[in-house]
């Protein structure tokens, strides 16, 4: 039986599909199916013997540039191994998505824009990093995970920023994807970034026992293979309300604030501090401890008040009120 030879594919500086050993230039366009097949739709007229749309399979990834990149498998009639390089810029990031915008030049020196889509969902790879698991028809999908660092804004949005360099140029210009999502804090030593609970997307962080802070609470967290250290704070502010717990008020964009409720136990101080050790909702305790002045246990209910002057301590839970 004779050997059906493999061919062989490559992108072009233009973003243009080239075909065949001795390198046939094609114009046309790219698009991803449902299964993030890559998908080019080639111009009229079209070359001889070769279909108005090729479908290559492979491996999802970025490079150093932040470009995205194929590495073709063994399917349809392509060379396994090849890599396709995609000039372009991540422009955006939902729970369900990644989003690339692309630029294509024809022979004729026309440029097409268009944006390139992957499904899929995020998560934490081991070293902190953000990581888009890209899904596939066989359902194992690919990591594509993003290299560089990631902060938090203001409305504690979480926000990742990279370096991009223009080959022609050199010259280096910063962008940012900032991802809509609430944080929550569930386990000790444990943070997550929610994009999607029906999804499973999001972001799950290794940290440090959290620090009450002047601005909000504190963490150490390491990121990256090769770790770097830094502190990240979730900007709020704390509230206590005896029939539904210790409330962490957070802001979020468009003004708009949620509210995170711990139980813990809880002592009056001889200042008249309220100092607690938070527990989530399974009563577990998360190594927080926290002191509140006593502006905080203003208009705290009678009860309450009187079970914290006879120094006993009491047990909050998160949204079922105190025992003691």
């Amino acid at each position: 039986m004779k050997k059906v030879e493999k061919l062989k594919y490559e992108i072009d500086p233009s973003n243009r599909l080239i075909l065949g050993q001795f390198r046939y230039v094609i114009d046309g366009t790219f698009k991803t199916d449902k299964n993030n097949t890559l998908i080019y739709h080639i111009k009229s007229p079209s070359p001889p013997a070769i279909p108005q749309q090729l479908k290559l399979t492979g491996s999802w990834s970025l490079d150093k540039n932040h470009n995205l990149v194929l590495t073709l498998d063994k399917e349809n009639n392509q060379r396994a191994g090849d890599r396709l390089t995609l000039t372009g810029e991540i422009i955006n990031a939902q729970d369900d998505k990644l989003e690339f915008s692309l630029v294509t030049k024809d022979h004729a020196g026309k440029n097409s824009f268009y944006i390139l889509r992957l499904a899929g969902r995020w998560q934490a790879d081991k070293y902190n990093r953000l990581s888009f698991l890209v899904s596939k028809k066989d359902g194992l999908g690919n990591e594509l995970t993003l290299s560089a660092g990631w902060e938090l804004n203001k409305q504690n949005q979480l926000v990742y920023t990279y370096i991009k360099e223009c080959l022609k140029t050199k010259k280096k210009i910063s962008r940012s994807i900032a991802f809509k999502g609430f944080w929550d804090i569930a386990e000790k030593s444990r943070i997550s970034y929610v994009l999607n609970k029906e999804l499973n997307s999001g972001f799950d962080f290794q940290v440090s026992a959290g620090k009450p802070a002047a601005r909000g609470l504190e963490y150490e967290i390491t990121i990256g293979a090769m770790p770097t250290k830094k502190k990240i704070t979730l900007s709020g502010s704390w509230k206590l309300n005896p029939k539904i717990g210790i409330l962490f008020e957070m802001p979020y964009a468009e003004g708009k604030i949620r509210s995170i409720i711990f139980g813990g136990s809880c002592k009056l101080n001889d200042d008249y501090t309220l100092e607690a050790k938070l527990k989530n909702n399974l009563r577990q305790e998360l190594g927080i401890n926290l002191k509140l002045s006593r502006k905080i246990l203003r208009n705290q209910g009678e009860a309450f008040l009187q079970a914290l002057k006879e120094n006993k301590e009491i047990s909050l839970g998160a949204g079922i009120g105190f025992r003691w």
